[in-house]
């Protein structure tokens, strides 16, 4: 130990000098990183463990990816330095997160007028339920609204929150995020909330089907709140429990797993599917099966025949939700909070753009081929984006496995499949052909998908039809989709900048302003005012200086009497479903049948959700 005093003359002296050490030293590097002084994290390595951990980078990587712990060169940190490091984090993000996320919200209006977020707060003004929605998500509602689903998942952030996602798909069959909601629990009323918040953010548009889980809470509220909108179940949801329930009938070994599933599937005729259905179960002797009589009974919540008149953008299931919720969990830290969860949703939102618009992209620049070169090919071609076009390539290729059994009338058509002809139980589609106009089949594709079937298909090929029949044109899987989005987006920002007359003022007013800033005249702050909101009436730069300048930060977030809350949700130690909702179950079953012969082959079930055609059959 040394001890150093000064003199009056601000010089310095030893005072006391100890040779012998009170401890044993430290022989070795690994020695001293025990040391305090030696566990010091200079600010950008702590801003870059920062980074790691609010993209859900686990502590144990975070060492890795600085080398702690390594098999390389010895580090200057440990792992109980670093752990505490994030200790620290995760306390200051929990910290003021009501604070914080109204700041946050705040900032995502001020960038995004169009923005709308609601709450919902008890008497004592702690938060029960928030819903936003961005200006993409309203206007990707507009047009592609038509049919959403709605899945709730846990353990996303702090609070134990279940949080719902209202997706549906867009022109280029991609997921597309419509708005988020956090709800307190899943009670009818807070449904309830959620459906009538958004069908008002979005302009009192309601969509036409929405597809769930088995929730009764959400049944009820959906037929409260969403009485024009046609409920559907999640399929895999309904039979996720078919192996569980029905033993070893559902074996491997048993033949009723194909005919179940060929039955669920491919049958389009309600009374068809009821006799077959009965047919079956009395087959197998699972007529008591209690699973089996409540399929049965919830059948039109569910079943394919009773759907196929009901246009749902070719979901079955609630796997985009699912899938959504997923990707969250993949960049969010379970424990997240508030603010932390929004960003991180804001940032998943911001994803989704990117990717449409590497699709709109490919789709402009990238000239598709014709697949097959018959005359009907090349319009469609011309007006589907690209994955639609993969789509229908692939029912126009099956198309060649059809027949003509025979015509009536000049325009009704008799198609079956060719596998099908010498069997007894032949199935037939009935095809209605509108010349000029629209073509109808009784398999129902068209109205449950909005796609052309293989069975019209087969007789506009065979008619030497050179386009698509106006009426079987949806507009919403075409690229005039995508341009009428880009138009309205510009038209939004631009406004009535294409005037020249309005052209010519704003110049003028432009060069102005820049004599006015290069000027050595002061600026009091009432003229300041008075030309802000003469320059931006009703723009978010003056909405957000008038604020500041009141103090009222969150004047904007607090539009239409939207009451802020100011309190959080009380935190749960326990308690909520479990966290893995994937579909990888269903998705490793169904594999089994068909789709897995056709993956085999380098095709891919054009009614697949969200799987990409990324072969096509060689032509021999």
């Amino acid at each position: 130990m040394i001890r150093l005093l000064r003199t009056q003359d601000h010089g310095w002296y030893i005072s006391r000098f100890v040779q012998e050490h009170n401890h044993d030293l430290s022989e070795s590097y690994a020695e001293n990183k025990q040391w305090n002084s030696h566990s010091q994290i200079d600010a950008l390595t702590k801003d870059f463990i920062r980074r790691l951990r609010n993209n859900n980078v686990s502590i144990g990587r975070v060492c890795s990816i600085l080398g702690v712990g390594g098999s390389g060169e010895p580090a200057a940190l440990r792992k109980e330095t670093v752990r505490n490091v994030c200790t620290k984090l995760s306390q200051e993000n929990m910290r003021n997160d009501l604070g914080k996320t109204l700041d946050l919200l705040q900032q995502m209006k001020d960038a995004d007028p169009e923005m709308s977020v609601k709450f919902r707060v008890d008497a004592e003004g702690r938060l029960q339920s928030m819903l936003w929605c961005m200006g993409k998500n309203k206007s990707d509602y507009e047009q592609f609204g038509d049919a959403i689903t709605f899945d709730t998942t846990y353990m996303t952030n702090l609070y134990k929150l279940p949080f719902g996602l209202f997706v549906g798909v867009n022109n280029h069959f991609q997921s597309v995020i419509f708005g988020g909601v956090l709800l307190t629990t899943e009670s009818a009323s807070d449904f309830e909330w959620a459906f009538s918040t958004f069908v008002s953010i979005m302009g009192g548009k309601y969509p036409r089907t929405i597809l769930t889980d088995q929730s009764a809470a959400m049944a009820r509220a959906i037929r409260t709140t969403l009485k024009h909108t046609r409920h559907r179940w999640c399929r895999w949801h309904v039979l996720k429990k078919a192996k569980q329930k029905l033993g070893n009938a559902y074996s491997k070994y048993s033949g009723f797993k194909k005919e179940f599933n060929k039955l669920i599937t491919d049958e389009t005729c309600k009374d068809d599917f009821e006799l077959k259905w009965v047919s079956l179960t009395r087959k197998y002797n699972l007529r008591d099966n209690e699973f089996m009589k409540r399929l049965f009974y919830y059948r039109r919540m569910w079943a394919k025949p009773y759907f196929m008149d009901v246009f749902c953008a070719g979901m079955t299931s609630t796997q985009r939700s699912e899938s959504a919720n997923h990707m969250l969990k993949q960049v969010i830290q379970r424990e997240a909070p508030m603010h932390q969860f929004v960003a991180k949703f804001n940032e998943l939102l911001t994803t989704r753009t990117d990717d449409e618009g590497k699709q709109i992209h490919r789709t402009k620049q990238i000239t598709n081929k014709l697949r097959l070169g018959v005359p009907i090919e090349r319009h469609a071609q011309e007006i589907y984006t690209r994955a639609i076009y993969e789509r229908f390539c692939y029912v126009l290729y099956k198309s060649m496995d059809c027949v003509i059994l025979s015509r009536t009338n000049g325009n009704r058509f008799v198609v079956m499949h060719s596998k099908d002809i010498n069997k007894d139980e032949r199935k037939e589609y009935v095809v209605y052909f509108d010349v000029g106009s629209i073509i109808n089949c009784s398999c129902g594709l068209f109205e449950h998908m909005g796609m052309v079937c293989r069975h019209s298909l087969k007789v506009l090929v065979s008619l030497d039809q050179y386009e698509i029949p106006p009426g079987n044109i949806m507009h919403r899987w075409t690229k005039a989709a995508s341009r009428d989005f880009a138009r309205n987006e510009l038209r939004k920002k631009a406004g009535p900048m294409f005037d020249e007359t309005d052209k010519m003022r704003k110049k003028l007013l432009l060069e102005t302003v820049f004599q006015l800033a290069n000027s050595t005249v002061s600026l009091p702050d009432d003229v300041f005012l008075g030309a802000m909101r003469a320059l931006g009436h009703g723009s978010a730069a003056k909405e957000t200086m008038e604020r500041k300048l009141s103090g009222d930060r969150y004047s904007t977030v607090r539009e239409n009497n939207n009451t802020l809350p100011s309190m959080l949700p009380a935190r749960i130690s326990k308690g909520g479903r479990p966290a893995n909702t994937c579909m990888n179950s269903y998705l490793a079953e169904s594999s089994r049948y068909g789709v897995k012969k056709a993956k085999k082959r380098g095709i891919v079930d054009p009614l697949d959700e969200e799987g990409p055609i990324s072969k096509f059959p060689k032509m021999h």
